[in-house]
């Protein structure tokens, strides 16, 4: 997978990949997938205060929970996840604009 190439240490990529795993079982995406959008939002909001699952089970009740799915969420925070760092949004209020502004624009 994606892990070993990023030179991680065998407990994060144990960690990653079991978060990787879940995620794409609860949503049915690819694990090839799941692995990238991951890789963006924990190199870009991570900063090591929660778990790894967290920023899973973030995007994934969002997901639930509006008319935006968990794919769409995580696909945006990759593309959105660097700027958002930058000007200094948290990972929670970025996913939720995300899931907020793909819901009502449906």
């Amino acid at each position: 997978m994606i892990y070993f190439q990023q030179g991680l240490g065998e407990k994060a990529i144990a960690e990653r990949t079991e978060a990787t795993l879940k995620m794409a079982k609860v949503t049915g995406d690819a694990v090839t997938t799941v692995s990238d959008q991951l890789t963006a939002i924990w190199n870009n909001f991570d900063d090591g205060t929660q778990s790894l699952e967290h920023y899973v089970d973030v995007i994934t009740a969002l997901g639930a929970a509006t008319a935006s799915s968990t794919d769409e969420i995580a696909d945006g925070l990759q593309k959105f996840a660097a700027i958002a760092e930058t000007v200094g949004l948290s990972y929670e209020y970025a996913a939720t604009a995300l899931a907020t502004v793909t819901s009502e624009t449906r």
